[in-house]
């Protein structure tokens, strides 16, 4: 399968998120990739310990797991999908479909931007 997005070494912030999303505007992500496999950890306010893994399904999509643990001391999990595409000064941007596969169960969108000019 033939890749249009590298996620390796890239850092991103949420641009946007549904009100049942924990990811706060200050949210860090770091991400790795090797080939269709990508991983990434996070942490922000409200939750620390964030990972998640996913797989490129195609040039432009993909499908993660992802869990925390909340500064309550609950642990939390999901599920997404997601696409990739180019923002007009040339970063990545992801926008997601996820949901909650405990505590609420609730599901949203969010948006992350590649931060590059840190």
């Amino acid at each position: 399968m033939s890749q249009a997005f590298d996620l390796d070494g890239k850092r991103f912030r949420p641009v946007s998120n549904s009100k049942e999303g924990r990811v706060a505007s200050d949210a860090l992500f770091t991400f790795s990739q090797s080939g269709a496999a990508f991983k990434a950890t996070y942490s922000g306010a409200g939750f620390t310990d964030g990972h998640l893994i996913g797989q490129m399904t195609g040039t432009d999509q993909a499908v993660l797991i992802y869990h925390c643990r909340a500064e309550d001391g609950s642990l939390e999990a999901g599920e997404a999908t997601a696409v990739f595409s180019a923002a007009t000064n040339g970063s990545v941007m992801i926008d997601m479909d996820w949901r909650w596969l405990n505590g609420s169960k609730a599901s949203g969108t969010s948006q992350y931007q590649e931060i590059t000019d840190e």
